[in-house]
Formats: structure tokens, C-alpha cells, sequence
């Protein structure tokens, strides 16, 4: 009984210190929540215009929808929606929305869905971005989603930060997330294009040079090697942000 306890009041503690801290100087708009929906076969047209319809009818200020179309990976053909970031505050004080925003979402968007993945809560990790968490600025995004091994939150956090160091060095627009209580535990790496395709043409980018100019000799084969360590897999993917299906 003594060691569970222990292992309640380590993964809570986190949240007692955010929660004083907000105490001192208001609620952190830090949280983001977003989901996945797979348009049917030859619905993708109609799901577009049904998005976009929605998001201006009923989505605005803090409940602004953001959506991107996956361009790889896994999940390929989905549109991501996502909306924040926002404070705890204001998620706990949003309700529904009211039954005309259901009625439309379930009459004009859910008949062009094939499935939807669950809603994920996600907080900002600022001592692991190179950016603030609200500077939506670039349109192509690449993202590396690390699903963390039972244990090994605290050394993927120690990495990350060092991983940030040579982001930083590179002059890389990185924003990380941590997922909150939405399922398998994951560290989300957005890695957002300044200029679109065209950076991944930038041959002064050298990930080698950079973590040994920072970290010392060897530092990129000793930080993959430990976040082979400490995540079960990382799955990558492109995303690309809509405005034309996105809230004005």
C-alpha cells in the first residue's frame, strides 16, 4: 500500500506544483486537445465543406478548430482538429456548447466520417521547445511521436532537453508536447517548416555537428541510443495546416 502511495504522489506531484503556480500567476494557457476523423471513400470533398462550415458556425475564441490533413505516415488522409492552447480553466468551463452545435456536427460532419480517433489532451513542454506554444506560424509540420516506455518519463524529459539544445544550435522552430491522460503516454515533437519543403533542403543542418558542438563527441549517437531506450517506438508523420477549412 506504502508503495503505491509513493507512485500516486510522484505522478501527481507535477500537477500540485502547476496548479500552485497558477495560483501566483493565472492559468496557463498550455493545453491543446485535438482529435482524428477519416473521411469515407469519396467523401473527402463533402467532409472538407462540412469542416469548414462547422468551424465558422460555432468555433471561435478559445474554441478556434485549427485543422491539418496528414500527408504521411500511418494515419494518412485523416484531418486533424485541434484547438488551443488553452488553461485548464477554460476547458473545465466550456461545456457543450450547446444542442445546436451537436445537432449540426452529428447531422452535417459525423455522414462523411468513416472513424474518429479518441480526443487527446496535450500540455506544452517549454523547457523542450525552441518556440512558444501558441506561435502557429508555419503551415507543413513534421512530428515524431515517442510513446514512452513504463518508467522512463523522467530520462525522455532530461533528453528532450538536451535535444532542444541542439535545436536550437540548428535555429529549428520545435514546439513539444506531453500527452495528459490520453491513453498511451507519448512526447510529441513538432518540428514546424519555416519556409515549407523548401527547409528540408538546407544542407547546413547537421544534427551531428551540432549535438557534438553543444553536447560533446558522440552526443547524437548517445542520445539515440538512450531514446531507443526510452520509448516503445516512435512513429513520424507530415501534417500540413488547412485555413480554408480552419476557423477564421
Amino acid at each position: 500500500m506504502k508503495k503505491l502511495i509513493s507512485v500516486m504522489l510522484l505522478c501527481f506531484s507535477p500537477l500540485f506544483l502547476v496548479a500552485e503556480d497558477a495560483k501566483k500567476t493565472g492559468p496557463d494557457k498550455g493545453t491543446i486537445n485535438s482529435y482524428r476523423v477519416f473521411p469515407k471513400m469519396g467523401h473527402d470533398t463533402a467532409l472538407k465543406a462540412a469542416i469548414t462550415a462547422h468551424a465558422q458556425k460555432f468555433h471561435t475564441g478559445n474554441w478556434k478548430w485549427r485543422v491539418y490533413e496528414v500527408l504521411t505516415g500511418p494515419e494518412t488522409g485523416a484531418f486533424m482538429i485541434l484547438e488551443g492552447p488553452n488553461s485548464w480553466t477554460d476547458i473545465e468551463s466550456r461545456g457543450d456548447l450547446g444542442p445546436e452545435h451537436l445537432a449540426d456536427y452529428e447531422t452535417n460532419i459525423l455522414p462523411h466520417v468513416e472513424r474518429s480517433l479518441p480526443e487527446m489532451y496535450s500540455n506544452y513542454v517549454a523547457d523542450s521547445s525552441t518556440t512558444a506554444a501558441a506561435a502557429f506560424n508555419t503551415n507543413k509540420v513534421l512530428i515524431s511521436n515517442g510513446y514512452l516506455k513504463p518508467g522512463r518519463a523522467g530520462r525522455a524529459h532530461d533528453d528532450a532537453r538536451a535535444w532542444k539544445k541542439v535545436y536550437e544550435k540548428l535555429g529549428l522552430n520545435v514546439v513539444t508536447w506531453k500527452t495528459f491522460f490520453s491513453g498511451e503516454e507519448r512526447y510529441i515533437f513538432a518540428g514546424r517548416l519555416k519556409e515549407g519543403f523548401k527547409d528540408l533542403d538546407d544542407k547546413s543542418v547537421d544534427f551531428r555537428k551540432a549535438a557534438d558542438e553543444v553536447l560533446g563527441a558522440g552526443a547524437l549517437d548517445r542520445l539515440s541510443e538512450s531514446d531507443a531506450d526510452n520509448y516503445t517506438r516512435i512513429v513520424e508523420e507530415i501534417v500540413e495546416f488547412k485555413p480554408e477549412l480552419s476557423s477564421k
